[in-house]
């Protein structure tokens, strides 16, 4: 009876570090504030990586793609009735985050007889005063909320390497769209290789892989502040590594 506690301890333990193993290849996620709003920034072999919540409100995620799904069905319902049975202004990141994502991913983590899931979860909101606010929840179901910006990138040096570079970066929020994109950019090739082989490896990314950005911006009219960023966008955000 005594040993019971310390094996679910060891199981937890060993939990922890098999989802930290399966993120380790996943692609990164970038979120920062510009003077348009929120740029939201990543790169992936064609699988979706943000997506819209609500009107103010997005996600974005590292992990396995049917974990995403699960949890983005669940946050989309649960921002829906919110905003139906009471009102928008009350569908917000943190409501979001603590109510409907936080419980169902920690219990998923503790309940060793259940399968985990294996997310890292990027929350985005544009508040109604027009400052940005973003949270990150972890596979244990621990979040944590941030003003600054956020990169979701695999654990170890590749963490290590984008806290640095994110902490140098400083307020973005008084940067435009295409500078933020620059150093998103910058940020998210951080988290997958070391700055010396940087820009070839941005380079070769333009060349294999599908960039995806999108902007919560006040400017935009209407009630929904969500945009993806076009093609024809992308191309000329990135031309000077595509031209290098």
């Amino acid at each position: 009876m005594f040993e019971e506690p310390y094996r679910w301890v060891e199981a937890v333990s060993n939990r922890r570090e098999y989802l930290e193993d399966q993120l380790k290849n996943g692609s990164p996620v970038v979120a920062l504030p510009c003077i348009e709003g929120i740029l939201l920034f990543s790169v992936s072999a064609g699988t979706q990586k943000i997506y819209e919540i609500y009107d103010r409100v997005a996600l974005a995620a590292m992990g396995h793609p049917a974990d995403v799904e699960r949890l983005r069905n669940i946050v989309l319902d649960m921002a829906h009735l919110e905003g139906f049975n009471r009102s928008p202004s009350d569908v917000t990141a943190r409501r979001l985050v603590q109510f409907g994502l936080a419980p169902p991913v920690k219990q998923a983590f503790e309940e060793i007889g259940h399968a985990p899931f294996i997310v890292r979860l990027l929350i985005a909101e544009l508040d109604h005063d027009n400052r940005p606010v973003f949270y990150t929840l972890h596979y244990d179901g621990v979040f944590k909320e941030e003003h600054r910006g956020i990169v979701l990138a695999p654990p170890g040096e590749a963490t290590e390497r984008t806290e640095t570079a994110l902490k140098a970066l400083g307020d973005s929020s008084t940067q435009t769209m295409s500078e933020v994109f620059a150093e998103a950019f910058k940020l998210w090739g951080l988290a997958e290789v070391e700055e010396e082989t940087l820009t070839a490896h941005l380079k070769e990314t333009l060349e294999t892989r599908k960039l995806e950005a999108t902007l919560l911006s006040d400017e935009r009219p209407g009630t929904s502040k969500y945009r993806q960023l076009t093609q024809d966008e992308l191309s000329e955000l990135t031309r000077p590594w595509s031209d290098a």
